[in-house]
């Protein structure tokens, strides 16, 4: 089997149902979307319990990404805290994660929890302004100038059809 800190010796805990321990471990993945994305090693913490059907894991995960504003372009860093909650069975579901004889791979899950933290439409802010149309100036930082009357509105000859 290949060495990767996801992989997770757990014979000890399905010999003993009911017992748990502590599982912690910082490991490299690949996380994005259109304008977040996952920026270094993300940082796992969190308790194995041994069941009957298999090994329950619970953990906190950190991850460092990189935004960007959807309506100003910004770019800043955050680290995005979010839990993983996975059942690996000893017969999974179709679409479950399996125990391997002895070893779960906690990749597959961490990796699923990870993208959907990821948000879609990153906001610098809720009430994040954006850009200005037409000269591209942040109208987070100073109001537009000049340009707000250049075009007309395609409404405007309605006016003339409406009664004074």
């Amino acid at each position: 089997m290949k060495s990767s800190p996801f992989l997770l010796d757990v014979g000890d805990l399905l010999t003993h149902p009911g017992d748990n321990r502590p599982v912690s471990f910082t490991a490299p993945i690949e996380a994005a979307v259109d304008n977040a994305a996952v920026i270094g090693p993300i940082d796992v913490d969190g308790r194995l319990e041994g069941l009957t059907d298999g090994v329950y894991l619970k953990a906190v995960v950190e991850a460092p990404a990189r935004l960007t504003c959807n309506r100003c372009l910004t770019d800043w860093e955050e680290d995005l805290q979010l839990e993983v909650r996975q059942l690996f069975a000893r017969q999974p579901d179709e679409d479950g994660y399996a125990v391997d004889e002895h070893w779960i791979d906690t990749e597959g899950p961490i990796h699923d929890e990870v993208m959907l933290a990821l948000p879609l439409v990153p906001l610098c802010r809720d009430d994040c302004q954006g850009i200005c149309a037409t000269c591209g100036a942040d109208l987070n930082t100073s109001p537009c100038q000049g340009h707000a009357d250049d075009e007309r509105s395609p409404f405007e000859a309605l006016k003339d059809l409406l009664p004074d």
